[in-house]
């Protein structure tokens, strides 16, 4: 970490020797030392977008809430989080759902039969109808 880059200049080793050390660009201990320089310590960056909605507790729950029935749509399981006071969208609970590497899929829809099938299949039936079953 930044600490250890620190130690390691501190102790006059080249910047370059560093970077090979702890595998990451010459430029990148460059910064870490000049604002170490700068504040004194080893500041963390400032934390952007947007911040999370849910905790790692809540996030737990919809694992239960998915693992309880596995058919369960991504709809049926967000009103099942709101009753635990989870107020979230469709979207985050498949981000959820993803990020704990469950696979999502949509169900596929079975056509409908057309009335041409319908009229076959009902022809075919009445024709097998009067077959008898022989045992040899």
């Amino acid at each position: 970490g930044k600490k250890q880059i620190i130690k390691l200049l501190q102790e006059k080793n080249p910047s370059r020797s560093v970077a090979k050390e702890v595998g990451c660009s010459q430029s990148a201990i460059s910064k870490i030392w000049c604002k170490y320089k700068q504040n004194g310590k080893v500041t963390k960056g400032k934390h952007t977008g947007r911040p999370r909605k849910t905790s790692k507790r809540k996030d737990r729950k919809l694992k239960a809430i998915c693992l309880e029935n596995r058919k369960c749509t991504t709809k049926q399981m967000k009103h099942k989080w709101a009753e635990t006071g989870v107020n979230v969208c469709d979207r985050t609970v498949i981000n959820r759902l993803n990020e704990m590497r469950f696979k999502y899929r949509k169900a596929k829809r079975k056509p409908a039969l057309t009335p041409k099938q319908k009229k076959t299949r009902l022809q075919w039936a009445k024709e097998k109808q009067s077959w008898s079953v022989c045992f040899t």
